[in-house]
């Protein structure tokens, strides 16, 4: 776990966590947390299962997310640079599996990305997404989601031919209708979320989600007295134990609170000082002293 603060600013903590699962054989989720002059970067990449080329996809997702985004400027726009980001890996993605004779003609990743920023006006995440990967909010105790899926089950939600509980077993659960590296062009979509003290933003593959439902997520969240890196371990290890189907990639942010003063090092400073005046006192007394012992010499024996 890393936490970055400054003096006028909120901490903020990080966790991650990525397994392969109990059943799959390969571990085609990837993820990332890395600081770049735009902020905190925090990526999600899962790479499409079924498929052979799902790790290499999603690892060239990070790859892309990171080499595009790391190379712009602190106030490069955050939302055009998530679209430029998203168009770069999905064209390299696409390059790759149109190499003749490759194995991996279909490969292709969702991602859910962060940047969170400390501003002077404020914390704030930038979230985006493609595919099935999601984040959430614990705002006050309670689990917001902030991601609608690119799926075929969420479209039939969406338009109430299906219900949740139909949703949960439903044969096309797995059929994506956005990823990268499988339409020549991909929407990202982005939003900008405020974050105040006390919130945890959540970035998760269907690993965990899918597994885990969200009373229990919010549940460990909301555990107390637990390290941000505990939770994240803990949301992994309940994912395991409903058994593992699939790869779970969990990346964690906390806003904990502004840095408290360092009262250790203003007690030690106060203390030097204390001994310096106490050290010129001393020298200028002494010195008082030796003049009035010379000016007594001289009067007594040269009168």
């Amino acid at each position: 776990m890393s936490k970055k603060s400054a003096s006028d600013q909120p901490t903020i903590l990080f966790a991650e966590e990525c397994d392969r699962g109990i059943l799959r054989e390969e571990n085609q989720d990837a993820v990332l947390h890395v600081s770049i002059p735009l902020g905190d970067l925090l990526l999600v990449a899962d790479g499409i299962g079924g498929y052979t080329g799902g790790a290499t996809a999603s690892r060239m997702v990070v790859e892309n997310f990171y080499s595009h985004l790391a190379g712009l400027p602190q106030d490069y726009p955050v939302d055009n640079a998530l679209r430029g980001a998203a168009a770069r890996a999905n064209t390299q993605i696409l390059a790759a599996a149109s190499i003749p004779d490759t194995p991996n003609p279909n490969m292709g990743s969702t991602v859910v990305v962060a940047v969170v920023q400390q501003r002077a006006d404020g914390t704030s995440a930038w979230i985006g997404h493609i595919g099935d990967s999601r984040a959430y909010l614990i705002r006050a105790g309670r689990l917001h989601r902030l991601t609608t899926d690119h799926s075929a089950v969420q479209a039939l939600l969406s338009r109430n031919l299906i219900t949740p509980e139909e949703a949960e077993d439903h044969p096309d659960a797995s059929v994506l209708t956005r990823s990268l590296g499988n339409q020549f062009e991909v929407e990202i979509e982005i939003e900008q979320l405020p974050l105040a003290v006390g919130d945890t933003l959540l970035l998760c593959s269907d690993g965990l989600w899918g597994f885990v439902p969200e009373q229990d997520i919010e549940r460990i969240v909301n555990a107390p007295g637990m390290t941000l890196n505990t939770v994240a371990h803990n949301l992994m290890e309940i994912a395991l134990t409903a058994g593992g189907g699939d790869n779970i990639g969990i990346e964690m942010v906390r806003v904990v609170g502004l840095p408290t003063a360092d009262f250790s090092t203003s007690s030690s400073s106060e203390h030097v000082n204390h001994h310096v005046v106490l050290w010129v006192v001393l020298t200028v007394f002494v010195m008082a002293f030796a003049g009035f012992c010379v000016i007594a010499y001289f009067a007594l024996f040269h009168h």
